[in-house]
């Protein structure tokens, strides 16, 4: 069994994966924990019922954290090992003009993202900060992963608004939906995050063919999804997803 970790910035998501598993899904369980020591804690001590060969982490967070989750983890197995970000993933050539500054949470997304679809897509991470990102083939002849968009997520955005200016509020507002018009100050920073986001997606889609599917994934993605439409399929863990090609792939 394959521990696949996804350090981000504000929950470690984890998963469980096999090569037994279908080609939906290569993983068997997954799940989120704050990074609490108590959290962190109890959840290791679960794992430790279920027989590990390997831990891969992918990781937008720094070392001091990483080193409190690993140490609790030490009882399963050896070191952990890190993804990196690489030039190619088996048939997904990375075409990234600066691939040391590529998040390895965006490249392990298109990983998954090419793995469960095998067509041009869009891959979309709506979380803390939200990333829109193209696979197409129009380069090379192959599968190309050319990168895309980086933006902040709906949160942080109401947040800036709420902290940078002396009357807004702290919003926790209602997305209004055409013909409505958001009539209130809550509604309309809502509303202009998530209009503004879903903007930038349909703006990205047109460097596509018209029926391209687009993968949203994260903490915001059904909130997205139900104002993008059809186009738009939600995928839960699609970095984890990612890791579980890399480290099955590597077997």
């Amino acid at each position: 069994m394959h521990l696949l970790l996804d350090f981000g910035n504000t929950r470690l998501k984890w998963a469980i994966a096999s090569g037994a598993l279908s080609e939906v899904s290569r993983l068997s369980q997954k799940g989120a924990v704050s990074y609490e020591d108590a959290s962190i804690s109890a959840w290791a001590r679960a794992l430790q019922s279920v027989s590990i060969d390997e831990i891969l982490f992918a990781s937008v967070v720094g070392d001091e954290l990483e080193a409190k989750v690993f140490m609790q983890l030490s009882a399963l197995t050896s070191m952990p090992k890190r993804f990196q970000v690489t030039g190619r993933a088996g048939d997904l050539h990375n075409l990234y003009a600066t691939p040391q500054t590529l998040g390895v949470d965006r490249w392990a997304a298109a990983i998954g993202a090419w793995g469960l679809v095998k067509q041009p897509c869009l891959v979309v991470s709506a979380g803390t900060a939200t990333t829109i990102d193209l696979i197409d083939t129009s380069r090379l002849g192959a599968a190309c992963y050319r990168g895309g968009l980086i933006m902040p997520g709906l949160d942080l955005m109401a947040q800036s608004l709420h902290q940078r200016t002396a009357r807004l509020p702290a919003a926790k507002g209602c997305y209004c939906a055409a013909p409505a018009v958001a009539d209130n100050t809550d509604d309309a920073i809502a509303s202009g995050a998530i209009d503004a986001t879903c903007g930038a997606i349909e703006r990205m889609a047109q460097r596509l063919d018209e029926n391209t599917p687009w993968l949203i994934t994260g903490g915001n993605a059904e909130q997205l999804q139900a104002v993008l439409g059809a186009n738009a399929r939600v995928v839960e863990a699609l970095t984890l997803e990612g890791l579980a090609i890399h480290s099955l792939n590597h077997h």
